[in-house]
């Protein structure tokens, strides 16, 4: 998972809950946790956020979670941290006066209606207190290799910083699935998890494949006089790598999607064939039907980081190194 914190209520809290090893959220002063005051149905981010945050404390397994704080705390914005939610955890109740002392912090919902934590929702339909403050917290944990939470530099490990969800104060974090548990559990480089990842595609961020598929063409004997004319990634609207080969111009897409939306990514590439193309290459997973358009060839991802692999190890160990446990900072 992935948590943000866009709190209300100032530096101090959220310093204060950085440093106290919680995630926190704050749609809405109340100390409700049941996701329906929030909104109707699931077009609610407010909604979608606290079945999350209430899903995750009661889940039997551990959840790894990547917080960042930076938008509020001095010395935060380079870094993030990393712990785990244990199992069966209850969402916690923070209640926060605007007067930069410690806030109160309740177990559970319960316990905050009982010491009268007030209520937003209660009062006429305000959403707001007047300087006080509710949030639904979850207690972080220590890794599986951590007594405590740690921290992560981006300055040792950017790819967390690129992979930042948008938008989202706590979501699900797909894309850095495997760097969040292969940091969780201790690893210094993915070489030391990659056998138990069935894909090694995988292992890597929609950019990082982008760029590993780049050094493949630069590699490869089918594409002479390989030339990167543009910067890769979303170069155009349907391609992310523009060269040029002896042959012509080359185009090419580097995709995880697969069933329609692959084929959407081939019908557009095909688009880009004309006389002076000499290629058209659609990098994506292993397939089991596909149409190709005239002009476009396939290759497999993992075909292209076996190649990169074994032309240029050093390429791709820059790529799986993770950062050192005494890269790791322990908090206060």
């Amino acid at each position: 998972m992935f948590a943000r914190h866009k709190l209300g209520g100032g530096e101090y809290i959220v310093e204060w809950i950085r440093e106290n090893h919680y995630i926190a959220i704050n749609w809405d002063d109340s100390p409700s946790t049941d996701r329906e005051e929030y909104g109707s149905d699931g077009r609610s981010r407010a909604y979608q956020e606290i079945g999350r945050m209430n899903r995750v404390a009661s889940d039997e397994h551990p959840t790894v979670v990547g917080a960042h704080y930076g938008n509020k705390v001095n010395g935060a914005e380079d870094r993030m941290v990393l712990g785990r939610v244990d199992p069966d955890a209850d969402v916690h109740i923070i209640h926060y006066e605007d007067d930069e002392q410690p806030p109160a912090v309740y177990e559970s919902e319960r316990d905050a209606r009982k010491a009268g934590v007030p209520d937003a929702h209660e009062q006429a339909g305000d959403d707001d207190l007047d300087g006080e403050w509710v949030y639904k917290a979850l207690p972080l944990i220590g890794c599986e290799d951590y007594n405590e939470p740690v921290e992560v530099s981006f300055v040792n490990y950017p790819i967390l910083s690129a992979l930042r969800p948008r938008y989202h104060s706590f979501c699900e974090w797909h894309v850095a699935k495997h760097h969040l548990r292969a940091i969780d559990a201790g690893a210094s480089s993915f070489r030391d998890v990659e056998g138990d990842i069935d894909e090694p595609s995988d292992l890597l961020a929609p950019s990082q494949l982008e760029v590993v598929c780049n050094q493949y063409l630069r590699q490869s004997s089918e594409y002479t006089g390989y030339k990167q004319l543009l910067s890769v990634g979303r170069t155009l609207r349907d391609v992310d790598i523009v060269g040029q080969t002896e042959e012509g111009r080359l185009f090419a897409q580097v995709t995880k999607d697969t069933g329609s939306n692959l084929q959407d990514k081939a019908d557009a590439l095909g688009t880009y064939n004309r006389p002076e193309t000499s290629n058209l290459v659609l990098f994506g997973p292993r397939r089991e039907s596909l149409t190709l358009p005239d002009g476009v060839m396939y290759t497999p991802l993992d075909e292209v980081v076996d190649a990169v692999d074994n032309n240029s190890p050093e390429f791709l160990t820059t790529m799986y190194d993770l950062p050192e446990p005494d890269e790791f900072l322990s908090l206060l």
